[in-house]
């Protein structure tokens, strides 16, 4: 992108003026002048003045456009709506709005507290806590899978709807996994307590909008109770959002129909991590290629009819008895339509975001109007006179 000098190290007079970048007719002469015409006003001045100032400006930008030697078409629409934006907030009486600054980043811990301050006081509400355990995967899957996951989703999130992204949270239930070693399964209690003392000081300190992040289960029972119980002590809603469900979406299978691997937690992870900026070469690079078409189920032959029949009604507890339960299924390092299918997981996640983006305004709609409605016990309307 062209940029353009600091105004203080441009000497006006001495740059040309280009005839071609004049915007409407030569002003009059005062001779000319109709004597009982009106006078402008101040405003209408300013804006004489703010049109004189384009020219000049036009006639640098010829110098200032890649060396074609010519006025950029684009670069002169940008500086003439950025000039006439300015005009036409003097004429209406108003200050001109200045635009809120992009933060250096989007992570609160990189961040310093004075930029979190003028983030929020420039405007900005929304913030994301990602958070999921660190569990077993097998060979071809890095253990923070599901964190990893969360935080790629929230950091893409934070950047195309103006939020900011707290630092991920491990402290989760991790179920059936806590038999991999280097797993740490929280109670899920106290998942859910952090994640709500993590929302609400964040609430206190000025993000109206905090919205939870998780990959995928078992983190999300956590998830969901923290923001159910925010709510019900507070009146105030705070979202749960899970990137499973998002893949789940019409748009999104589209997107990997006819890969020939398995889609699935090997790609998004490296994916995730390649987003986070935290790339690493992919795990056993020749088993990650080869086509899995059986994953042979999550528990011991004995045990898989069991199982089946209690998922079936309801749930129950279990755990995990080798990697092939919860592993080692995936794939990876495979060009799919002229581009590796991680270059295919990124557009992928990129596109959950975009999908979710619109629902962020329906989730500040939600909240605005809840505040506007207080809770009150519900009273019958209809029918009253029926016995």
């Amino acid at each position: 992108m062209t940029m353009l000098p600091d105004s203080r190290s441009v000497c006006w007079k001495n740059t040309p003026r280009n005839p071609a970048s004049r915007v409407g007719p030569e002003r009059p002469a005062a001779s000319v002048r109709n004597r009982n015409e009106t006078r402008p006003g101040a405003a209408q001045r300013r804006l004489l003045r703010n049109r004189r100032c384009f020219d000049r400006l036009s006639g640098c930008a010829t110098e200032w456009t890649s060396g074609r030697g010519g006025p950029d078409p684009m670069l002169r629409r940008n500086l003439f709506r950025a000039i006439a934006a300015g005009a036409t907030a003097s004429l209406r009486g108003q200050p001109v709005a200045a635009s809120a600054s992009k933060p250096v980043t989007r992570r609160i811990d990189e961040m310093t507290s004075r930029e979190v301050e003028f983030y929020l006081k420039e405007g900005g509400d929304l913030v994301f806590v990602p958070f999921g355990p660190v569990s077993g995967h097998g060979a071809l899957i890095p253990m923070g899978m599901h964190a990893h996951w969360a935080s790629a989703l929230s950091l893409l999130l934070a950047e195309k709807a103006n939020g900011l992204v707290f630092p991920t949270t491990f402290a989760c239930f991790a179920g059936a996994t806590r038999t991999f070693r280097g797993t740490i399964s929280f109670p899920i209690h106290e998942q859910v307590s952090v994640l709500k003392r993590i929302a609400s000081g964040l609430h206190a300190s000025g993000f109206k909008r905090t919205v939870l992040i998780a990959g995928t289960n078992p983190e999300d029972s956590g998830g969901i109770i923290a923001a159910r119980s925010l709510f019900d002590e507070t009146e105030t809603p705070y979202w749960y959002l899970q990137g499973l469900r998002i893949l789940e979406a019409p748009e999104i299978r589209a997107m990997y129909a006819g890969y020939p691997g398995n889609f699935g937690g090997t790609l998004v992870e490296l994916a995730s991590l390649r987003i986070l900026g935290r790339e690493r070469p992919i795990p056993m690079e020749a088993w990650s290629k080869e086509v899995k078409h059986e994953d042979g189920g999550d528990q011991p032959a004995e045990l898989a009819e069991d199982i089946k029949q209690a998922r079936r009604f309801g749930a129950v507890g279990f755990r995990y008895f080798e990697e092939g339960n919860h592993g080692n299924h995936g794939t990876a390092g495979i060009m799919f339509h002229g581009k590796s299918d991680i270059d295919m997981t990124v557009e992928i996640l990129h596109k959950c975001a975009d999908l979710v983006v619109p629902a962020l305004a329906n989730f500040a709609h939600y909240q605005k109007w809840l505040s506007e409605h207080p809770m009150e016990y519900i009273k019958a309307i209809d029918r009253l006179d029926e016995k």
